[in-house]
């Protein structure tokens, strides 16, 4: 199963962050050299962090969380995993430390299947890095810009979406 996990970060993230980090990156290429990571990397304001997990099932998940550098570090105070229940899967990863611009666009779509079909041509076109949908119905989509009017209407010209239910913000895919 994939889990987008979403990290709630401590309010002195960026400033502790650092010294940590070179063995956060480590533990995190390593984890997606060994298939259990698909993308990870934090909000440019600090405030968030996001990985998408690749498990078994909930235990093996909780363990990789708890096992986290900086969530030992404590600088992740909170987490809040969702299973992705329909995944389209990166066409090529990021090398580590890539920190591409790229915007997080989550919300439900009008229409589910044209939804997909758009995620599946935006990737085509390079314009979508990967993206899902949860039980809820709702979906997030890793849109390949650092605009996020340019990502939601990116998603709306596809179809399938309803732009006025959709929120954007900046995320830095570091790998």
């Amino acid at each position: 199963m994939i889990v987008h996990v979403r990290f709630t970060c401590a309010a002195d993230y960026n400033e502790r962050r650092l010294p940590h980090r070179p063995a956060h990156l480590a533990q995190l290429a390593q984890l997606r050299a060994d298939g259990r990571v698909v993308a990870g990397g934090p909000e440019p304001d600090g405030s968030a962090a996001h990985i998408f997990y690749r498990v078994a099932d909930r235990a093996e998940l909780e363990r990789l969380l708890d096992d986290n550098v900086f969530q030992q570090a404590g600088l992740f105070v909170a987490r809040h995993p969702r299973e992705l229940t329909d995944f389209l899967e990166p066409l090529a990863p990021p090398p580590v430390d890539a920190g591409l611009e790229v915007t997080l666009v989550e919300g439900a779509p009008g229409d589910r299947a044209k939804a997909r079909a758009s995620l599946a041509a935006l990737q085509q076109q390079k314009r979508l890095a990967f993206g899902g949908f949860f039980a809820d119905g709702t979906a997030l989509a890793v849109v390949a810009t650092a605009s996020a009017g340019e990502a939601i209407g990116w998603l709306g010209t596809a179809g399938g979406w309803d732009v006025s239910h959709l929120r954007a913000r900046a995320w830095s895919q570091t790998l």
